[in-house]
């Protein structure tokens, strides 16, 4: 199984997100992340056993965190691959460190996850032009839990399925 831990918005949120990602997929073309795959990814582990399911849910139950809420008032690229992506300008404090928190405890747990820095961000384009802008309106996320998904390949595509929500305080 191909495994993440993230974030994942509320229908209001994730309609918001998918407006925005059909105005920039208008302009900069490119292939539109499905609106059900929407997310942010706070921990990519790839791919582990059934038994490291179990584990994840675990280490994620233990997670001691608030809700928060970020905003999302950035358009921007990373230059490989063409991905265009949604963020924070500044991203929230409560947000790094629930990422960094999240990060300490698979390292503890031995959980092996893909090392590179974390960058809060939500993919909506991919093989898109590239774009550098602030929203007119930024996107308020209230962020209330933390998601275990796995990754299926399906005929229609990719399908990001939750396998487990633990609730933020």
């Amino acid at each position: 199984m191909r495994l993440f831990i993230g974030l994942a918005p509320s229908a209001p949120v994730r309609k918001a997100i998918a407006t925005e990602r059909d105005r920039l997929h208008a302009v900069l073309g490119g292939k539109p992340t499905s609106t059900a795959n929407l997310h942010l990814t706070l921990a990519f582990i790839g791919q582990a056993s059934v038994q490291t399911v179990q584990s994840l849910r675990q280490l994620i139950a233990g997670i001691d965190a608030p809700r928060f809420a970020i905003d999302l008032d950035i358009a921007s690229d990373f230059k490989h691959g063409g991905i265009v992506w949604l963020g924070c300008s500044t991203p929230s404090p409560s947000l790094l460190v629930l990422a960094d928190t999240l990060r300490e405890a698979l390292a503890d747990g031995g959980v092996d996850f893909d090392p590179q820095p974390f960058a809060a961000h939500v993919t909506l384009l991919r093989k898109g032009t590239p774009v550098a802008e602030t929203l007119g309106a930024a996107i308020h996320w209230p962020v209330d839990a933390v998601v275990l998904y796995v990754s299926e390949s399906t005929s229609q595509g990719v399908r990001y399925r939750p396998l487990y929500r633990h609730a933020l305080k």
